[in-house]
């Protein structure tokens, strides 16, 4: 009896709800009384809406930032290839406007840089007074080959003696056993700089006493022997000194290049 009591109970529960949902409705649709209630209870979820759709949110946050990122660091890495390829050329065509202005005027005509260059980064470093090599992170299966002279952003560093299919060996014009031939830019004087086991010091021997030579002359590739192409900042002259019995004059010379400082180089592909 207990039980029939309670299920009618619940059942007249049940139905007074109903027609008491039906009502509010009506009322609703016809009078529009439960629009404020209605505003004021969204309102009061709105913070809880944004709780729950903050995980997706800031997923998406995330990941577009860490997009943005990489695309910055990757365009951020392509500029700055660019910047030493352009400084590269503009160091060339700095040399040929003075080297034109001073010999060339012959019918207007003008060397071009047609030199294609590799950018590559340093692996390891072999300095001391009785070898001065640098490894770099591109070899044969980049176009690499041994003679392929290296510069940096500011002067010559040496040339490839060793090629593998991801590496190559350089030796730094600063080697004791390296020479590069060079020229004088204000008198156009040949001559050879030898490299002293330091890398703030060329030596060039035996020059004639009567040579054209003074302290900050500037030192470029003279392009002889094949290996380095003309015109391309090499050194300083930083002193002179005379040998009066034998009628020579040696010169030391300090390199443009960064050579115990530089990360990053270029190797030069001549042109065919």
């Amino acid at each position: 009896m207990k039980t029939l009591l309670q299920a009618r109970g619940a059942s007249f529960q049940a139905a007074f709800l109903i027609v008491f949902c039906i009502a509010m409705m009506v009322v609703d649709h016809r009078f529009h009384h439960l629009e404020i209630v209605r505003s004021n209870i969204s309102l009061a979820l709105t913070p809880l809406r944004y709780l729950v759709s903050l995980p997706a949110t800031g997923g998406n946050w995330i990941g577009d930032w860490f997009t943005s990122h990489t695309e910055l660091l990757n365009e951020n890495e392509a500029l700055k290839d660019e910047r030493r390829i352009l400084s590269a050329r503009l160091q060339k065509l700095e040399i040929l406007a003075e080297e034109n202005a001073r010999l060339r005027n012959l019918l207007g005509a003008s060397r071009t840089i047609a030199d294609d260059v590799i950018v590559a980064e340093l692996l390891s470093v072999d300095q001391n007074p009785y070898r001065q090599l640098i490894e770099i992170d591109k070899g044969s299966s980049d176009g690499i080959e041994i003679g392929h002279a290296v510069i940096d952003d500011f002067g010559v560093m040496g040339q490839v003696i060793h090629v593998n299919p991801q590496s190559a060996t350089i030796i730094l014009i600063s080697d004791p056993e390296h020479a590069i031939p060079v020229q004088f830019i204000r008198s156009g004087t040949r001559s050879v700089a030898f490299g002293r086991g330091s890398t703030r010091q060329l030596e060039l021997r035996y020059l004639p006493a009567t040579a054209d030579i003074m302290v900050d002359d500037e030192l470029v590739t003279s392009g002889l022997g094949g290996r380095f192409p003309p015109d391309y900042p090499v050194a300083r002259v930083t002193a002179i000194s005379e040998d009066r019995v034998r009628g020579f004059v040696s010169v030391l010379a300090e390199p443009k290049a960064r050579l115990d400082s530089s990360r990053e180089v270029l190797v030069i592909k001549p042109s065919e």
